[in-house]
C-alpha cells in the first residue's frame, strides 16, 4: 500500500516539476514559419473610436441625448451659450458652437434643443 502511495507522489511531483520546467517555452512567442504571416493577439484601438476631449468653456446647463447625437450646453458666464454635438459613441462632431452655428450646422438638433420642435411649430 505505502509502494502505491509512494509511487503516485513521484509522478504527480514529477509532473508538476516538468510542467514549470516547460511552461517558459510554451509561454515564448512562436517563430513565424517561412511563407506565412504571424498573428499575435493585441488590442485593437481606433483614433476614431476614442472620444475627442472637450474643451472646458463654461458650466454644463444641460446634456440632452437624441437618438443619434449628445447635445451639451454650457454657458460661458453672461448670457451667450455654447453647444456641442457628439455621437452617442464619444465621437465629437462640433465643440463650443454659438446658436447660430448650431442652427446653420445641425438644424434638427437646434429644434430640438431650444424648444421649438416640443412646440409643435
Amino acid at each position: 500500500m505505502q509502494g502505491k502511495i509512494k509511487t503516485a507522489t513521484c509522478l504527480f511531483l514529477g509532473t508538476v516539476t516538468l510542467g514549470l520546467f516547460a511552461q517558459p517555452e510554451f509561454a515564448r512567442p512562436k517563430e513565424a514559419r517561412s511563407g506565412r504571416q504571424k498573428f499575435t493577439a493585441t488590442r485593437a484601438t481606433s483614433v476614431a473610436a476614442k472620444p475627442a476631449p472637450q474643451l472646458e468653456v463654461g458650466k454644463v446647463i444641460l446634456v440632452l441625448q437624441t437618438r443619434d447625437n449628445l447635445v451639451t450646453v454650457r454657458s460661458t458666464g453672461g448670457e451667450e451659450l455654447r453647444y456641442s454635438v457628439a455621437t452617442l459613441q464619444g465621437i465629437a462632431l462640433a465643440d463650443g458652437l454659438l446658436p447660430v452655428d448650431l442652427k446653420n450646422r445641425f438644424p434638427e438638433l437646434h429644434d430640438v434643443v431650444t424648444g421649438i420642435a416640443w412646440a409643435g411649430m
